[in-house]
């Protein structure tokens, strides 16, 4: 067969056994290859601007300090394609899933009700608490959450060497009544990573590189959905234009306690911060049970 510009697009698609050993993945490639090759004839795309092409996917990939795991998570949040995907499967009901990020890590730091997420001197204190709930409103004892966020100056733990390990990182359980508490501070908005070919990409294109102020959690519980989602913090300047379009309505507004009453029953030495959110979790499917059941085990297991 003669490959001409006009049979070229089929003759990929066709190559193989057109879907007989995985039709999910064929479906998706067809699609993927029909999409491509279009874009490369609507553009008249030229071998220059496709070796550009393959050197920024090829930086993407590299791990650097700024983001140990390379920036192509990073970039599909950027490009809004992580946030459609979320919003093509999130459910009607429960709380909105939302992105995980680059910068998440596994296996953090069991901490008890109540517990200091990190230490940051400079922080403004926040005391946040709330529910984990059922579609019905009924609380779920003992889910699983898993929090991580920046410190007040916009920074991970794996981004910034002053700050130890595993800092603002943590695994909780909620009590009987589905309730969680735990001792943070506010965090900042931040820039994402760009020094890399990401950062080079914004500013070719005069879009800024600011995340919104944010708190990410992952819940899980037995014969649960689990739960990938970010709260946000009212009144940041970026709640509008954050540059992965993740902000949607888990927004949380902060209550500001400055009497020397209220310093003295938290025992806090300047003012502080308190704000409550309530997770709403959706029933499992068979799969995602057994998943969340092994994976409370191996918690069960790691923490004793």
């Amino acid at each position: 067969m003669q490959i001409t510009l006009d049979n070229i697009t089929q003759a990929v698609i066709n190559h193989g056994d057109r879907g007989t050993s995985h039709p999910r993945l064929y479906e998706i490639y067809t699609r993927l290859i029909q999409h491509l090759h279009d874009f490369v004839r609507e553009v008249n795309l030229t071998e220059p601007e496709l070796q550009q092409g393959r050197d920024f996917i090829h930086q993407a990939s590299h791990h650097t300090q700024e983001i140990p795991t390379g920036e192509i998570h990073m970039l599909t949040d950027l490009l809004g394609i992580s946030e459609l995907v979320e919003l093509l499967h999130d459910a009607q009901r429960g709380t909105e899933g939302n992105l995980e990020g680059p910068l998440y890590v596994p296996n953090a730091p069991d901490r008890q009700m109540g517990d200091r997420l990190g230490v940051d001197p400079a922080g403004d204190t926040l005391f946040l608490s709330g529910h984990v709930l059922d579609l019905n409103g009924e609380p779920i004892a003992h889910a699983l959450i898993d929090v991580w966020q920046p410190n007040s100056q916009g920074l991970y733990d794996i981004q910034d060497p002053a700050q130890p390990q595993g800092n603002f990182r943590g695994r909780f359980s909620t009590d009987r009544s589905g309730k969680y508490t735990f001792v943070t501070v506010v965090p900042m908005g931040y820039n994402v990573p760009a020094s890399g070919p990401s950062g080079e990409l914004l500013r070719r294109l005069g879009r800024h590189t600011w995340r919104a102020a944010h708190i990410h959690f992952k819940l899980n519980a037995p014969e649960f959905t689990p739960l990938t989602t970010q709260i946000y913090i009212g009144g940041d300047t970026h709640l509008d234009s954050d540059t992965t379009f993740a902000v949607r309505s888990a927004i949380v507004h902060l209550q500001k306690h400055e009497s020397p009453d209220e310093l003295k029953a938290r025992d806090q030495s300047k003012p502080f911060y308190t704000t409550e959110f309530d997770f709403v979790l959706k029933p499992a499917t068979l799969a995602e049970t057994h998943k969340a059941t092994a994976e409370s085990y191996v918690y069960a297991i790691d923490s004793k």
